[in-house]
């Protein structure tokens, strides 16, 4: 049964559950699709897999995403998404990454 305020989601109980990603609970996780997109994206530039992505890593991201400024632009998704100010951010704070970057209109589309 498909949710009428989500067309690619189907009804399961009190959960709605997203075609693409079934295993997530789409209530809880309150991202878009594109925002889903984005935290794979970011994922891909952890380089030395240590899962976590460096001030380095995030400038190779947004500039592949097309910033003109990408050593600010990961200067300040450094500042708004790093919790524990360690300098990287952690698959935990993906999330306030993948807002940010939604937030100031980047997607992995560009």
């Amino acid at each position: 049964m498909k949710d009428q305020n989500n067309p690619l989601a189907i009804k399961n109980g009190d959960n709605n559950f997203p075609m693409t990603c079934a295993w997530t609970n789409y209530r809880r996780l309150k991202m878009t699709l594109p925002q889903i997109h984005l935290k794979d994206f970011f994922r891909r530039f952890d380089k030395d897999e240590d899962r976590r992505l460096s001030k380095q890593e995030l400038k190779n991201a947004f500039n592949s995403l097309g910033s003109r400024c990408p050593t600010w632009r990961a200067t300040r998704a450094l500042q708004h998404a790093d919790a524990n100010g360690n300098g990287y951010i952690s698959d935990q704070e993906l999330d306030g990454l993948v807002k940010y970057a939604a937030k100031h209109g980047y997607d992995d589309k560009k």
